[in-house]
């Protein structure tokens, strides 16, 4: 019962199986719809919505000009895809930043009874880096650029970015951190508009492997106790990291309203993860007071290979949730991270285990199980006689499987992901272990472990080691093993819960049925079905016809190519062969033409100027050899031809990222 219910309860209705059910696709990551992501930004609560912005490329799967993507959650599990929330100007893109609530209209911009929800963020233009702002009266739907930005031009540095904003209530005034080089500045405001210089930080502290980006500075009460706090100052480290690449550091200490003090050694570094894959995170600003927790989630990937990273129609995830709370240790006062309770919600039905014995000898209690999204939560009795090593296989299959274990000599936890499936698509991803230092406590290792298709995210004695990490098995690799080496180990407990999809319905909407894509990278969004190629890219639906009326609202995004997109009908099953009528905005065209045996010849056209960002309703009727265009219910095309009788309908993008919605046919 318990291996139907991994493997089979969690699928998507049959009419949606394909939404969000690419190759490595996670069932509860937050990933985008399409498209580039990195870095989360913007991230605020307000009126009962968890906002989270990203660096997101609208028009690739690569690193290129940057935007603010963004969704919304009620529960920091299910996500609400918004439309791109900033674009880019004659500033700059937009990189990296904040957003908070003026509770107090400090700025002056609410127009309303919403407080204005307000970004601080990076433009970049040519590498020359300025702070600028944004507002919104209406929730984070809609947003003004501030008309006197940059509100922090550039003081001369080359790398001058990343501002994370949040209100000083001793002072009543705001502080803003910002990554420059290998340091800190600190400014503060007491309009979000205006902003001073107040300190620098950095200077022979931590790491300084690469630059510096994406800093957190926020109060946290050590062992929960409300009248012992201190400072976290979060930085991300661009190279040079614990396990190579990018990754993060950070510094405990205090913070007076303007200087900002590390109270560990200069030299000493703390690491926020040690996986390979847990990069920019920042931490949600006005989580109301009756809740209280500090709560984060990073970009799971590494500069290294990010943009190789081989996923479709998407690149790039975040982490789960995590709650960050400080914990007095004996080496002294350390983060500790814990997968936010929420998720607690989408567990399925549980197996559970006491008091088990597992030696190399074993007899794997585990091979009943299957699945690729699940949570692990064990308790082991270590003593000097235990295992030399033991944990889990997860993802296991045809000469596949990522180790997540622990190495009681040394006192590490560890993620191996040499032999988890695609390991050599970039020389980077594949270094074998990655350790962190870990010692029992009172005899005793736990490991919680959250599972997705292409990702392992470990938590070590409730939080205080964390290994993050990026895995890539086959689909068919959903095996789950226990094992032990050198010795036997004893399990106190263990519960495996199977972890439900989070993601619905397709937003497409059409009454065409069985779309197969032919070529080219196709996929469903909010805007409708997106296709992008830099040549010709075609899907077509299982439904064909003679005389119909074929029609959808059509979208040429701006991007790459500024190209076409296109209605295909009475075509092949190759797309080889069929009529098309399309909208293109290269050449402003409204254009009906054929292809036969892959090559294009013009039938009709019609100059008209196609705009890039605008929605067309585009029509075609067949009625035998007669053919009528019609662009926004307007006849352009008149015309007739007999090459082709029937065939498939379809769609087509040349040279450009377009989106179709409510593509419908009538007989």
């Amino acid at each position: 019962m318990f291996t139907l219910l991994l493997t089979m309860a969690f699928s998507a209705d049959a009419a949606d199986s394909s939404y969000y059910d690419e190759e490595y696709r996670p069932q509860y990551h937050f990933t985008p719809e399409a498209n580039w992501m990195n870095d989360p930004n913007g991230m605020v609560y307000y009126a009962g919505e968890y906002h989270l912005f990203y660096q997101y490329h609208p028009y690739g799967l690569q690193w290129g000009p940057m935007h603010w993507g963004h969704a919304v959650s009620k529960d920091l599990v299910t996500w609400e895809h918004l439309p791109v929330a900033l674009y880019p100007d004659e500033k700059g893109t937009i990189f990296s930043g904040s957003a908070v609530v003026d509770k107090n209209n400090t700025s002056g911009f609410q127009t309303g009874k919403e407080k204005p929800l307000v970004a601080i963020y990076t433009q970049d233009r040519e590498g020359h880096q300025v702070q600028s702002i944004a507002y919104s009266n209406d929730k984070g739907r809609t947003w003004t650029k501030y008309a006197g930005n940059p509100a922090i031009p550039n003081p001369g540095k080359k790398d001058f970015r990343d501002p994370k904003v949040f209100w000083y209530e001793k002072e009543k005034k705001w502080v803003m951190v910002l990554a420059a080089g290998d340091r800190i500045l600190m400014y503060t405001s007491k309009n979000l508009k205006q902003w001073a210089y107040a300190s620098e930080f950095g200077q022979g502290q931590g790491s300084h492997g690469g630059v510096w980006e994406c800093p957190d500075l926020f109060e946290l009460p050590v062992d929960g106790k409300p009248n012992q706090k201190k400072w976290v100052l979060q930085v991300s480290v661009g190279n040079g990291a614990v396990s190579g690449g990018s990754g993060m550091q950070y510094f405990v200490g205090d913070f007076d309203g303007t200087h900002f003090k590390n109270e560990n050694p200069s030299d000493k570094v703390l690491w926020t993860d040690y996986g390979r894959d847990f990069y920019a995170a920042v931490s949600w600003s006005d989580i109301p007071s009756r809740d209280g927790r500090r709560l984060w989630l990073g970009w799971m990937s590494n500069w290294q290979y990010a943009n190789d990273v081989p996923t479709s129609p998407w690149r790039s995830t975040t982490s789960i949730p995590r709650e960050l709370k400080l914990k007095a240790l004996t080496e002294g006062v350390r983060v500790i991270q814990t997968p936010v309770k929420e998720l607690e919600a989408i567990r399925g039905t549980s197996k559970k285990w006491k008091n088990l014995s597992i030696s190399p000898a074993s007899h794997n209690v585990l091979s009943g199980l299957s699945g690729d999204a699940y949570e692990i939560n064990a308790e082991f009795k270590v003593s000097p006689g235990s295992a030399a090593e033991f944990g889990f296989k997860v993802r296991t299959g045809e000469k596949q499987f990522t180790k997540v274990g622990y190495d009681r000599r040394n006192g590490k936890l560890f993620v191996d992901r040499s032999k988890s499936g695609n390991v050599t698509f970039n020389p980077a991803f594949d270094t074998g272990k990655e350790t962190a230092p870990l010692k029992p406590v009172n005899g005793k290792v736990k490991m919680r472990i959250f599972v997705d298709r292409s990702s392992v995210e470990v938590f070590g004695n409730d939080g205080q080691q964390v290994i993050t990490d990026v895995i890539l098995p086959d689909r068919s690799s959903k095996g789950l093993e226990l094992y032990a080496a050198n010795g036997d180990v004893k399990i106190k407990s263990l519960r495996i819960h199977p972890l439900k999809k989070v993601w619905g319905t397709s937003p497409f909407m059409s009454n065409v049925t069985g779309w197969t894509t032919v070529n080219g990278t196709w996929t469903d969004t909010i805007e409708g079905k997106q296709g992008r190629s830099d040549g010709d890219s075609f899907i077509l639906s299982s439904a064909s016809g003679s005389d119909f009326t074929y029609e959808s609202d059509i979208t040429i995004k701006d991007g790459n190519g500024r190209g076409a997109g296109a209605l295909m009908f009475r075509s092949d099953k190759d797309a080889k062969n069929g009529y098309l009528a399309n909208v293109d905005a290269k050449h402003d065209l409204v254009k009906f033409f054929k292809f036969e045996n892959g090559v294009a010849s013009v039938i009709a056209e019609y100059k008209t100027p196609i705009d890039v960002n605008k929605k067309y309703h585009l029509k075609t009727k067949a009625n035998g050899n007669r053919f009528t265009i019609y662009l926004d219910d307007r006849l352009v095309i008149d015309t007739n031809d007999s090459t082709f009788s029937e065939g498939q309908f379809g769609l087509n993008v040349w040279d450009a990222t377009a989106v179709f919605q409510n593509v419908n046919k009538e007989s």
